[in-house]
């Protein structure tokens, strides 16, 4: 496969993990417009931004916008830059969210907005907000355990005052408290897979099959052996994990403004 057509193929396959995908980037979208700087370009920065499909959407609808996207994948980096419409205006850095210091690596110029779309969920909780406790107890474990910063208490630092903070993600029903309407939401989304895989629509397997077999691409091939091959399985959180630690690291209007089931647009703003 060329890339284009590898880049064809993940928005097919992952809109058969996502039914309303097209819908959730359209109310993103529109939240950044209301964010958007009357004064200069829109800067928006994208966490896990795989090829940056993302990116691409924000970078068209904002033809002034600089967009970079972070994430730690080589061969999704290589497609995203291969595939690139957008010039200097979208740039993909492989960076890891887990580790400390990565903002120092995203410029000096602070941002307008962050988002993300079905990647955060890869982060453990305590990379999230550095605990692994229960919603009630995010905000007072932060305060007075005084954790180390996770990614959202990261945040504030590069962006300006008053930025927006959107991210798209199954955030899942508790299991104990919400027994019935996660099964239901469960056998939604399969149900949807399915008929989406029926309609030809690869699976993610076969996918990433096909991204390692990428002619010239034997070295990202290598190099996302060497970094996944002993990933440890993440605890999906709710969304009122991600909302309580939000507001714990300074965040305010912490809500949704989309939702399908379990697939969720999270946003928050900096005051």
């Amino acid at each position: 496969m060329t890339p284009e057509e590898l880049l064809a193929a993940w928005h097919i396959q992952q809109t058969a993990f996502i039914e309303f995908r097209d819908q959730r980037v359209k109310a993103m979208l529109e939240m950044l417009a209301a964010a958007h700087p009357e004064d200069r370009p829109l800067r928006v920065l994208d966490l896990g931004c795989g090829p940056g499909s993302l990116c691409d959407a924000v970078a068209d609808r904002f033809p002034d916008a600089e967009v970079v996207g972070v994430d730690r994948d080589p061969i999704l980096l290589r497609l995203g830059r291969e595939t690139n419409r957008h010039g200097e205006r979208m740039r993909l850095l492989d960076l890891d969210l887990a580790a400390p210091g990565w903002v120092h690596e995203v410029g000096q110029e602070r941002f307008d907005a962050v988002v993300s779309a079905t990647a955060l969920h890869w982060l453990n909780p305590d990379k999230l907000a550095e605990l692994g406790l229960t919603v009630s107890d995010v905000a007072a474990a932060i305060k007075e355990q005084n954790m180390q910063a996770g990614l959202y208490v990261t945040l504030p630092q590069v962006l300006n005052p008053g930025a927006v903070f959107l991210n798209a993600d199954h955030l899942y029903f508790d299991g104990a408290a919400e027994s019935f309407v996660k099964g239901v939401a469960e056998e939604q989304r399969e149900k949807f897979r399915l008929a989406a895989i029926d309609s030809g629509a690869m699976t993610w397997e076969a996918w990433w099959e096909a991204a390692r077999s990428v002619p010239g691409w034997e070295a990202e091939a290598k190099e996302w052996e060497e970094r996944w091959s002993d990933k440890s399985p993440t605890v999906k959180v709710s969304l009122e994990f991600h909302l309580s630690a939000l507001r714990a690291a300074g965040f305010v209007e912490t809500t949704h403004i989309f939702r399908w089931f379990d697939d969720v647009v999270v946003f928050a703003r900096l005051p």
